[in-house]
């Protein structure tokens, strides 16, 4: 899971984690008596074959595949399966194996979020402090709070989209220079009114991280997450020389990734890990280990509703609905890699999958293995998906051909730039259309499609549409802004 974002939702954290509805309902569920059966499962012999053949379906030769993958799970605080499928480097032919390192993206934003949660615990900072308190040099300092950069709705403008049209991540950077870059603009909506995700939020408590402590963020997530949650193999920025290092790649084919420097993610992006540790992350959290329970509970009670009604977003934390359970995590994406980290802190249980190809759809993987443990769950959730949504009333018929023209366009791989908003048409680069082509043109053409609403924001008119493909459902989010250009697409 991942956070969308209610602009440009094509850049590099959300269109990749597309289907993650609909894969679930591409996988064989496991039959159980339901309300007899104790879920999850005990981790046994046909669990271990579900999973190996679910990580043998993210790792193929489909759209949607990666190279690699690399997968963990944990049950009652122990890891019970840990596996590695694919090649880390197509060229050279290296298999990935469990020790093999991965970008892991915004999976990061987690532990910067326990960071800034262990500061609270100490007495050292609070949750509503503004940001003038710490990072001063930000123009909007004083409209803003700690507890709204961990939620996304500062409205503080996201820098990393741009960066990346303009080619500025090619060069070395640091968090000062970021917020410098930002700092000029206007907020981009008043802060605690709504969701928008922010990687600058992230960028802005890593340096309060840095300044409560006193010590570096590599340093201090050092000594109080990597040393206490036993992960050796994780670090920040680059991996280091020597060590197993998947390569990044567009797609399943081995299409080398755009580089950029690792000094612009910073807290937002930059940590380097392996599936084991970060499982191994996810069971000290749960444990107590990182944070107390009652702190962990707070990072999930404490959220807000990611614009389509159905996810919300706590203290660095994405949650989602998932039978009578809730599922806490992160997705993560950059240029050559999809990651999922999530728990059932309830179950004692978490998945990783790490995957090395930026159209790589962590869903394929994750969805069969809740569909091991959590046969009769999984079912239900099917069951769930396959309802189709009430019409809302209000429909303007002229949005919703728009919205099927544009959606035509993208599984054809063609799109009129002139009916695009200028952010728009540069996150549609040719690359990006291809890989919305690969993703979407399988899909088929839509066979019914539902009104859902109108959801003002800003200069930006929302409006939500459930397509169904079949016997499959995707709800759509299509964004216009006031000059009626398409400004944003989002799931």
């Amino acid at each position: 899971m991942c956070a969308i974002r209610p602009r440009v939702w094509l850049g590099m954290h959300r269109f990749a984690g597309f289907l993650a509805i609909v894969s679930i309902a591409s996988l064989s569920i496991a039959s159980t008596r339901a309300g007899v059966v104790p879920e999850p499962l005990a981790y046994g012999p046909g669990i271990a074959a579900a999973l190996d053949g679910a990580g043998q379906l993210g790792s193929g030769q489909h759209d949607g595949d990666a190279p690699s993958v690399s997968v963990a799970v944990v049950e009652n605080g122990r890891i019970v399966y840990a596996k590695a499928f694919g090649l880390a480097d197509v060229a050279t032919g290296t298999a990935a194996t469990t020790a093999t390192r991965y970008r892991i993206a915004s999976i990061t934003k987690m532990f910067t979020a326990v960071c800034v949660m262990q500061l609270v615990e100490q007495g050292r900072l609070s949750l509503d402090d503004t940001l003038s308190k710490y990072v001063p040099e930000y123009t909007r300092a004083r409209a803003v709070t700690i507890r709204e950069l961990l939620m996304h709705t500062s409205g503080v403008p996201n820098y990393l989209d741009a960066a990346f049209a303009d080619g500025s991540v090619n060069r070395r950077t640091t968090p000062t220079a970021i917020i410098a870059s930002v700092s000029g603009k206007p907020l981009d909506f008043a802060p605690g009114t709504r969701y928008e995700y922010s990687n600058t939020g992230y960028v802005l408590l890593g340096m309060i991280v840095e300044g409560v402590s006193g010590a570096s963020l590599t340093a201090y997530e050092n000594k109080h997450i990597f040393i206490p949650a036993g992960m050796p193999s994780t670090t920040v920025g680059d991996a280091p020389p020597g060590t197993p290092e998947a390569v990044g790649y567009m797609d399943h084919s081995g299409t080398p990734a755009d580089r950029y420097d690792a000094s612009w993610l910073f807290a937002d992006g930059d940590i380097v890990s392996t599936a084991s540790d970060l499982a191994r992350f996810d069971m000290a959290l749960m444990a107590g280990k990182l944070v107390r329970p009652k702190t962990l509970a707070l990072m999930q009670s404490t959220n807000v509703s990611m614009n389509d009604g159905k996810y919300r977003y706590g203290l660095g934390l994405t949650l989602a609905p998932f039978d009578d359970k809730l599922v806490a995590g992160h997705h993560g994406g950059v240029p050559g890699f999809e990651t999922d980290n999530e728990l059932i802190a309830s179950d004692g249980f978490a998945t990783v999958v790490l995957g090395n190809a930026f159209d790589f759809l962590t869903p394929t993987v994750e969805d069969g293995i809740l569909a091991a443990f959590y046969p009769a769950a999984s079912a239900r959730a099917i069951a769930t998906v396959a309802t189709p949504a009430p019409a809302a009333t209000g429909e303007d018929p002229a949005i919703t051909a728009r919205f099927k023209r544009f959606f035509a366009g993208l599984q054809q791989g063609t799109i009129d730039p002139s009916a695009l908003s200028q952010a728009m048409r540069d996150a549609l680069t040719p690359e990006a259309l291809a890989a919305m082509k690969a993703q979407f043109g399988p899909l088929g053409p839509i066979t019914s499609l539902v009104y859902r609403g109108l959801t003002p924001a800003g200069a930006y008119e929302q409006y939500g549409y459930q397509a169904a493909f079949g016997t499959k459902r995707v709800t759509f989010q299509f964004v216009l802004d006031k000059d009626g250009k398409i400004a944003g697409f989002g799931l």
